[in-house]
């Protein structure tokens, strides 16, 4: 694995979020197991270290297995929001 400096894992983790968001757009017809493994597959080619490096699986996962989707679109993009300070 290769060494990041806290400013390269910052702008990683962006990355990781920004990927994210546009695989919550375009999430009209897709299945939920093809995008969380998309965003996997992005993960691990970044190979990025740490416990939380698939909180944003855990994010889309939630979305997808939720039964109120208006409520649960509304609790992602707080979610987002505040790990990605990014006009949407």
């Amino acid at each position: 694995m290769k060494k990041y400096t806290e400013q390269e894992y910052e702008l990683l983790r962006k990355e990781v979020w920004n990927n994210c968001i546009d695989l919550f757009n375009k999430r009209k017809g897709k299945k939920m197991n093809s995008i969380l493994k998309s965003q996997r597959k992005f993960i691990n080619e970044l190979g990025i270290l740490g416990k939380n490096k698939y909180k944003s699986v855990e994010y889309l996962k939630t979305y997808f297995k939720s039964e109120d989707r208006a409520l649960a679109e509304q609790v992602f993009w707080n979610s987002i929001y505040h790990k990605v300070k990014t006009v949407f």
